[in-house]
């Protein structure tokens, strides 16, 4: 499993604002990563859908935290930013029974999704905060 790199984007950018501890502009984090501006909006545009992030126009605008980084779980945000974190085909949530002939007694499935839930639960542990 990889995630994409909008959540990459998307976790560098909490820690970014969570380490200055105020506002900063889009600029700013482009600038500190090296990620480009229209990719970095996008991301930025998600977090503020997502109440993880605060946005401000104007001359003295920027972004930053909507939330204590305490209350921000990596989970959450690997959650918003990943369409689908499905490991197998068969655990998403369009396919069904017929997708594999294997289906719908298949032990492999269960071991997967187990692994997939366990995975979430850990990094919903996991708070911006622990990782300042």
């Amino acid at each position: 499993m990889q995630l994409n790199l909008s959540t990459d984007i998307a976790l560098r950018t909490l820690i970014y604002l969570g380490g200055k501890g105020g506002s900063a502009t889009i600029a700013e984090v482009s600038e500190a990563f090296s990620i480009v501006r229209t990719h970095l909006m996008k991301v930025v545009m998600a977090l503020v859908a997502a109440n993880l992030v605060l946005s401000e126009r104007g001359r003295n605008g920027g972004i930053r935290l909507a939330r204590n980084p305490a209350e921000i779980t990596v989970g959450e945000v690997v959650r918003v930013m990943e369409s689908n974190l499905a490991l197998l085909y068969c655990l998403r949530q369009e396919a069904t029974n017929d997708c594999c002939p294997l289906m719908p007694a298949c032990k492999l499935r269960k071991v997967f999704f187990n692994a997939q839930k366990q995975f979430l639960q850990s990094l919903e542990g996991s708070t911006l905060a622990d990782i300042l």
